[in-house]
């Protein structure tokens, strides 16, 4: 039969599994909060340069487009007013239009290329996330604990 003090010892070690327990899962839920919370933090930046690049790829763009427009109505002018007429002013203006589609076409690429970094960034951040959160782990009471708890009432019997 097993002494009081064995039986007291047992259950003080299985309060002590159980305390450790708790504050390992406790250390693992904010070590999550705390991951999760700078992820959003990240992520709301990297919206905001997002936006911002994307904005001044999309003025560059409109800036240039106005630019071509001014240079062609300007060549336009000028060819009419030196007596250019005909094919040298069409093929002219077919020119000027074809560098502004590829300044558009660039544009667009510029975009792409960035809305495709962004995205990437994304998934880097909610991996980095992920493994800040994985580092820290939760766990249970299990076999492992009650052996230990009950390890003061077996010696005793084999006693």
């Amino acid at each position: 039969m097993c002494e009081p003090t064995t039986i007291a010892m047992a259950g003080l070690s299985a309060m002590g599994s159980m305390s450790a327990i708790n504050e390992q899962n406790e250390a693992a839920a904010a070590n999550r909060r705390n991951a999760i919370t700078a992820q959003n933090n990240k992520i709301e930046e990297q919206g905001r340069q997002y936006i911002e690049q994307n904005r001044s790829l999309i003025q560059g763009g409109f800036d240039s487009v106005l630019a071509g427009r001014a240079a062609q109505a300007d060549a336009y002018t000028a060819a009419i007013a030196n007596g250019v007429q005909g094919n040298s002013v069409r093929a002219m203006l077919s020119n000027q239009r074809m560098a502004s589609q590829r300044n558009t076409q660039r544009t667009n690429q510029e975009m792409s290329s960035l809305s495709d970094q962004t995205d990437a960034n994304f998934r880097n951040i909610r991996a980095g996330t992920q493994g800040k959160i994985n580092s820290v782990s939760t766990t249970s009471f299990g076999l492992g604990d009650a052996a230990q708890a009950l390890t003061p009432i077996i010696r005793n019997e084999m006693e």
